[in-house]
């Protein structure tokens, strides 16, 4: 071999090594790397997008212990009432409960557990109104947030209550009509099994949506855990006559139970006070409000739709390979309040739009060893949440999925759990494209590819 062909098969070996072929879809592994360490990588900050606030048709209320009552004047949202439809069950599938002949009811009232995880004031009294329900629930249904089964007009509880402490834990206690309280106690032929205890009492309706709100008593949204052991319908009662020489009794029909059926009902209206920029987006469908600001809201009030409609500028004349597509939303410091606690999510989460508007998984979600990665958690430090979302960017690139947009929600940004949005009721306002000081910023690392085609 003479020194020329030594020297070009030298050359081209060199060469084949650095800049050897990369199909398009490919992300080189870089989206598990810093930014720096992409060779040759490009950064690119400047790109423009489209975002605006937009409401919910509904979301699923899932049956399980957790749910919201409460009814919150927010600052900036606007009024949001969380109500409680439930069933309550004979505990432990016990039969033939008798209280005796003789059985006196001194009172009654329904406990509801307080996790203390609210949102607003929960240090106001709230107008506490309670229902019988007339249409049994159906465990096997799925209930949203904008279901409501029939029930009576007449009311079991129509009082003012603040959160109390009861033992270890903090609650909501609420009296019980006295006539129905006494139907339960003396008539065993409805106690004989549980299938024929919820046939006759079918649940509750409870609620505090008459409650009188301002702007110095904001109310609170509050989360109650109904499968507490303190939490249930309780009947205090005595056996034989007079009551002062009796031993008091009581017994706990629970809310919890393998018949247990439960959903929140939410009633939010924004122009009951809302921002205006929020009002306009969400009433009037007004997107250009948008620029200065978005909004998001949990129970399933308000999310964001984010475009990206240039990202395919950035591969048009080759084919790139994405190391990083982050996302950054910077919360709007400027909604303050003195009253009331409206703490940011300390999740939030990114979903995908299908070309009919539907959410769907980014495809980054599917790979739970970098969900971290992923982003959504609060940046107290900055106040900000960060999304890469690299994967799912190149598929857009190369073609293998369609570029429709995003939504920004509150909810948990693990795949297994983004599905729910009846498990926060945390809200955030972020800066939108406009805004000066809160701008989000779309900041995408890249390698070009000029020779593969």
């Amino acid at each position: 071999m003479n020194h020329f062909l030594k020297y070009s098969f030298f050359t081209l070996l060199v060469c084949g090594l650095i800049s050897c072929k990369k199909k398009a879809d490919s992300t080189l592994g870089t989206d598990v790397q810093d930014e720096g360490d992409a060779l040759f990588s490009i950064i690119s900050d400047t790109a423009s997008f489209e975002m605006h606030t937009v409401d919910y048709d509904s979301t699923r209320s899932f049956q399980d212990q957790f749910k919201y009552i409460g009814s919150n004047q927010d600052p900036v949202f606007g009024r949001t009432s969380a109500e409680i439809f439930t069933n309550f069950s004979m505990p432990n599938s016990v039969s033939n409960i008798s209280f005796g002949e003789d059985a006196v009811l001194d009172s009654a009232e329904l406990i509801l557990t307080f996790t203390q995880s609210f949102v607003g004031d929960s240090t106001t009294a709230l107008r506490y109104q309670v229902h019988q329900i007339t249409q049994a629930l159906d465990k096997t249904k799925a209930y949203y947030t904008d279901n409501t089964v029939p029930f009576s007009s007449s009311l079991l509880t129509d009082v003012m209550r603040r959160t109390t402490k009861t033992g270890s834990f903090y609650t909501i206690r609420l009296p019980l009509n006295h006539t129905f309280a006494e139907a339960i106690l003396n008539n065993p032929a409805y106690l004989t099994s549980n299938s024929v205890f919820q046939s006759t009492y079918k649940g509750f309706y409870i609620t505090t949506k008459n409650s009188a709100l301002s702007s110095s008593a904001q109310g609170a949204l509050m989360k109650v855990d109904l499968d507490n052991p303190t939490s249930g319908v309780y009947l205090y009662y005595h056996n034989g006559g007079p009551s002062s020489s009796k031993e008091p009794k009581s017994y706990r029909f629970p809310f919890s139970g393998t018949d247990a059926s439960r959903f929140n009902y939410i009633q939010y209206d924004p122009v009951f006070g809302g921002n205006s920029s929020l009002v306009q987006q969400l009433i009037a469908n007004d997107s250009t409000y948008g620029k200065q600001n978005i909004f998001i809201k949990g129970l399933g009030g308000a999310k964001t739709v984010i475009r990206l409609p240039f990202l395919k500028n950035y591969s048009d004349s080759c084919p790139i390979s994405v190391n990083r597509a982050e996302l950054i939303f910077k919360v709007d410091q400027s909604f303050t309040t003195t009253v009331g606690t409206y703490d940011p999510p300390n999740k939030i989460s990114l979903v995908a739009c299908d070309s009919k508007g539907a959410e769907i998984y980014v495809k980054d979600q599917f790979y739970s060893a970098d969900i971290v990665r992923f982003g959504g958690s609060y940046d107290a430090v900055n106040k900000q949440y960060v999304f890469n979302f690299a994967r799912h960017i190149q598929d857009i690139m190369s073609g293998k999925l369609g570029n429709y947009g995003f939504y920004l929600v509150v909810a948990d940004p693990d795949r297994f759990a983004v599905a729910r949005r009846d498990d926060k009721a945390e809200r955030a306002i972020f800066g939108g494209i406009n805004n000066a000081l809160y701008k989000p910023t779309f900041k995408l690392t890249y390698v070009r590819f000029p020779y593969d085609k």
